[in-house]
């Protein structure tokens, strides 16, 4: 005899359990699949290859390759300020592109490129320190002070430590006519050696440390003596007897020794091996004279 409201009872109440249940994930279903339809995946950032550089007060952005970035889309900021505009940065900036500013006699330090997306979703693409001192600031980097008179650097310069800490430059040879900066003084490859991943990891490593390595060539980077007594003018010459576009120095020039033609142009000597006695101003190159610089200010 089955009692009411016992086993038949019993077998209904877990169903009704397991339907309410099944109702329920399905409820919580649709909430969580309509609350991430209204939120869009944020859109991915475009893949490119930037390279942030300078030579003296002219900051260069230079994109290597990937995707065009549309005008109004990325912005170049200076220590944090929008400075898009002065980079010329009202076009598309796609490969092979460069954007330029003359940064005169302001400081920069950091200079970064942000792209934004239509959601107004910021990237970092690239960023690198340049620190460039301001004219108020103890003297600009990028210029040498000759005879009371400021050269800007035209050749290519970077900063010691930051030339140690890219992984491009470890492990590979130290190219002719680049001009390092390191604690206040400028110096001048005028021999390519090789520099170790070790020493450029070490940021104690110095670029006297760096000649030590090479004792038989004596220093392969050159010290640039800003004094006059290495510093040649134009009226310190006269015109060879043989090739008008010879001029002999009225004293022996030695390796860094520096001349300023009567354009007001920088040019250095970069001959390791003998000293000369002549400058020959139509044939400038390695192991000669080379340009590095131009007058800034008189």
């Amino acid at each position: 005899m089955i009692l009411p409201g016992s086993q038949k009872d019993d077998a209904v109440s877990p169903v009704i359990g397991t339907i309410f249940l099944v109702a329920l994930t399905i409820v919580l279903i649709g909430i969580v699949g309509a609350a991430m339809m209204a939120y869009s995946l944020p859109e991915p950032a475009p893949i490119v290859g930037i390279s942030i550089g300078n030579q003296g007060n002219i900051i260069t952005v230079t994109q290597l390759n990937g995707a065009v970035l549309p005008a109004g889309s990325y912005t170049i900021l200076v220590d944090g300020v929008d400075k898009t505009a002065d980079f010329g940065g009202n076009v598309d900036f796609g490969p092979g592109i460069t954007l330029s500013w003359d940064s005169g006699t302001e400081a920069v330090g950091t200079v970064s490129v942000v792209y934004t997306s239509d959601k107004g979703v910021s990237t970092l693409l690239a960023e690198k320190r340049i620190g460039k001192a301001g004219s108020g600031g103890g003297g600009e980097l990028g210029v040498l002070v000759l005879d009371g008179k400021k050269y800007t650097i035209t050749s290519t310069w970077e900063q010691w430590s930051q030339y140690k800490a890219n992984d491009v430059n470890q492990n590979t040879n130290i190219p002719m006519n680049l001009i390092f900066y390191q604690d206040g003084e400028y110096w001048y490859v005028v021999q390519p050696n090789y520099l170790s991943k070790i020493d450029a990891e070490n940021p104690d490593f110095t670029i006297q440390m760096f000649n030590a390595l090479y004792p038989a060539n004596g220093d392969v980077i050159v010290n640039i003596d800003q004094s006059i007594s290495n510093l040649f003018y134009e009226s310190d010459t006269t015109i060879h007897p043989t090739d008008p576009n010879i001029r002999v120095l009225d004293r022996q020039a030695t390796v860094g020794a520096l001349y300023i033609d009567s354009n007001n142009d920088l040019y250095i000597y970069s001959d390791l091996i003998t000293p000369i006695s002549y400058f020959a101003s139509y044939y400038i190159g390695p192991y000669s004279w080379y340009k590095i610089g131009t007058l800034l200010s008189p």
